[in-house]
């Protein structure tokens, strides 16, 4: 699932539609409703763009409704499943077209049933899988371990690559990364947020970059939002960057236009 935090533009009231979120939700799908921005993911080292991220937005007549106000509900209804593969079909579009992207996927959707319609996704449209980052959120793998383990091996046998989201350093984390072939970690607020002025959380930052390291990891730093802490990610041992430093989400000819 796109964008389950929220975050990013797009408005957005949190309050449930009128009707409610599994009516909103069924309709978007129906007619096509949903949209998709992506944020840039750049090389810390160099500032090379490496990738971009997607996140998706439901279009209403008030503007785009960001997915953290509705994914609950989507979780809830079961829809997140149609939601994903939504996602999925254009990630894998834009993957033919060269661009390597990333996508955050509910673990109630990641099963061999979402690998095999990847595999036929990737094959029609003849696609390297190699450009697509699934994201998987620490504490739904966590929860849902069987099916998600699955996944993620699966996933990772037919090109794919993952990123374990929400990573919290230490404990059954750090024995999913020794476990499964997860290629990223994405480090969030908890140990970005404030780095330029906090000493003891620069420590913890460092160490869990440390730790997921020597497990083979590539370590991505997400909601840098300035430019002082992004000045001070490299020091810290991370390879990778994301936030409103960096660019916000922004529609997709924009994120993607060739430039001349």
């Amino acid at each position: 699932m796109a964008d389950v935090r929220g975050t990013g533009p797009g408005g957005g009231t949190g309050q449930p539609a009128p009707g409610g979120w599994p009516r909103k939700i069924e309709a978007a799908l129906r007619r096509d409703l949903f949209v998709l921005h992506a944020q840039r993911i750049v090389d810390v080292e160099s500032g090379e763009t490496l990738r971009h991220e997607l996140f998706l937005r439901l279009a209403e007549a008030g503007g785009l409704v960001p997915a953290g106000d509705f994914v609950v509900a989507a979780e809830q209804q079961g829809s997140i499943r149609d939601i994903d593969r939504w996602v999925l079909a254009r990630a894998v579009e834009l993957a033919a077209q060269g661009h390597p992207v990333a996508l955050n996927l509910s673990v109630r959707s990641a099963d061999d049933e979402l690998v095999e319609a990847t595999a036929g996704l990737i094959e029609r449209v003849g696609a390297d899988p190699s450009k697509l980052v699934m994201e998987l959120a620490e504490p739904q793998l966590l929860a849902g371990l069987e099916s998600g383990t699955s996944f993620v091996r699966r996933a990772h046998q037919l090109g794919c690559r993952i990123a374990l989201d929400g990573y919290v350093s230490g404990g059954r984390a750090s024995a999913l990364l020794k476990s499964l072939p997860i290629e990223f970690v994405k480090l969030g607020p908890p140990f970005v947020s404030g780095l330029s002025a906090d000493g003891r959380r620069r420590r913890k930052t460092r160490n869990a970059a440390a730790k997921a390291l020597e497990s083979g990891q590539r370590v991505i730093a997400q909601g840098v939002e300035d430019l002082i802490t992004l000045q001070l990610l490299e020091e810290l041992g991370i390879d990778e960057a994301q936030g409103y430093a960096l660019g916000r989400p922004e529609p997709l000819d924009a994120a993607f236009r060739t430039p001349g």
